[in-house]
């Protein structure tokens, strides 16, 4: 390789980890919501913490939440994560699944790890979106009325 090629592959490097590191550091874009929207056989509960460290690999991207206890029963209701126009649909809820953390919690209350594919919030870093991911007050676990 020559002189004047790796001059252009370090200023490509060079360029690419100062892009990166400005998406990475950008801050919200949107501010956050005061309160929980309010629909019919929905419960709205914001995020008590998040940890965003996609380059960390799987499962390193997630929020946390205090869920009552009265939300376990995965056979009544149905849950989705909501992130700034994002969704997703979850099968089981219960406080009995694999995604719960061992964290104090209130009485009454369980505390339930809600993950985000890492792909997604890739997604969020190039669209210039992860100073709002990284914000728990984006983070929106949905719990409803499986019938009715």
């Amino acid at each position: 390789m020559t002189k004047k090629s790796w001059l252009i592959v370090f200023s490509l490097l060079l360029t690419l980890l100062a892009t990166a590191t400005v998406l990475i550091n950008m801050p919200p874009l949107t501010d956050c919501r005061s309160e929980a929207p309010v629909e019919a056989g929905q419960r709205w509960f914001s995020a008590t913490q998040t940890v965003v460290q996609p380059w960390q690999g799987q499962h390193h991207v997630y929020g946390t939440f205090s869920v009552p206890d009265q939300y376990g029963r995965d056979r009544l209701y149905r849950a989705k994560l909501v992130i700034q126009g994002f969704t997703k649909e979850f099968a089981v809820i219960s406080p009995e699944g694999g995604d719960n953390y061992n964290g104090r919690a209130e009485q009454g209350h369980y505390i339930k790890r809600v993950y985000l594919p890492t792909r997604t919030a890739l997604w969020f870093l190039v669209t210039g979106r992860f100073g709002d991911l990284k914000m728990p007050c984006h983070w929106w676990l949905v719990i409803a009325d499986r019938f009715g």
